[in-house]
């Protein structure tokens, strides 16, 4: 992707955890798929030589390209699991590349333990950090020019990014499309990935992101504006007019993008709204399904029933087994 507009390096290199190499490399094209042409990202997985990459599980990759002299927005450092010293010999160019590419404006960012890359080159001396607990101590001990925060999440200092967890890590992700993209994406972003935060194996579960991978920007602007006003009565003709198209063809585009209508989609937005409700509070169904833009609760079960293949009642019993829902009429 020649013209795009951010340049992104993930770095791989043996130990490191695939988890958090393709979860940020999905994420940043998830952005790319709701970004015009002139906002993409181009993502390098990078490696300091030409053999394959010994991931954590026990697989091999290999990387798109090597270190060089190419230059980056931003570089992502995997966590990494096993013995520091042993990595950064079987890697020596990594730390004065990285240092090189922070001085020429590159933001860093270090997922976990990934961030004793920007120790070792030397760029987060006098600064701060977090990191895993597991390596707090011997991060103090190997580098005590830095200042550990154990109790942070995660930390930034001077464009160096660090989280000490893999939730930590989706936050850091999450928190670095903000600085590049705004608010507004990365707010819809984490709708999309946090929308259902609690899952269970035997109840048929809607997963909203997966109606995000399009390139249609337009029906992206819909959805954005969907995704805030769910609980508001939907009219296709005033949708239509906020991103500049007839009704006709804004509903032609919407299910060509997300094949569904945008009735449908409507629905499903207000069903994982209520099924989080559902989870998380002892409010009665009719409160539920008023608050998500039902008028009765008639219209709310038969809504849910279609999507889910149970009641609201059911979905509730079964996601909390143990207990009584007095409030559930």
């Amino acid at each position: 992707m020649s013209d795009a507009k951010w340049r992104v390096a993930l770095l791989i290199y043996n130990g490191a955890w695939a988890s958090t190499v393709f979860s940020s490399l999905e994420l940043f094209h998830s952005a790319n798929l709701r970004q015009p042409k002139d906002q993409q990202f181009h993502c390098d997985l990078l490696s300091s030589d030409k053999q394959p990459v010994q991931l954590y599980g026990g697989h091999s990759i290999n990387g798109d390209t090597m270190i060089g002299e190419q230059s980056y927005d931003l570089i992502i450092l995997a966590h990494y699991w096993g013995d520091f010293e042993q990595v950064t010999q079987q890697h020596p160019d990594i730390p004065p590349w990285l240092a090189q590419q922070y001085a020429q404006g590159a933001r860093i960012a270090g997922i976990n333990s990934g961030i004793f890359w920007a120790a070792e080159a030397g760029i987060l001396n006098g600064g701060r950090a977090t990191t895993y607990w597991r390596h707090l101590r011997e991060f103090e001990q190997r580098y005590p020019d830095i200042q550990w925060q154990a109790n942070q999440a995660s930390v930034e200092h001077e464009g160096i990014y660090s989280s000490n967890g893999q939730n930590a890590s989706m936050d850091l992700s999450m928190h670095l499309l903000e600085k590049f993209c705004g608010p507004s994406l990365a707010a819809s972003l984490a709708r999309d990935i946090s929308f259902d935060s609690r899952r269970t194996n035997d109840v048929n579960l809607i997963n909203i992101a997966g109606f995000r991978q399009h390139r249609d920007v337009g029906i992206h602007r819909a959805q954005d504006w969907l995704d805030e006003r769910y609980t508001e009565s939907l009219e296709l003709q005033h949708l239509a007019k906020q991103i500049g198209m007839s009704k006709r063809t804004f509903i032609r585009r919407f299910q060509k993008a997300t094949g569904e209508l945008p009735s449908r989609y409507l629905q499903r937005l207000r069903v994982e709204a209520a099924k989080h409700c559902l989870a998380n509070t002892q409010d009665s169904i009719k409160t539920i399904g008023m608050g998500v833009g039902y008028r009765d609760v008639s219209s709310f079960s038969k809504v849910f029933k279609s999507l889910t293949d149970v009641t609201p009642r059911e979905f509730r019993s079964r996601l909390r087994p143990s207990h009584t829902h007095t409030t559930s009429k």
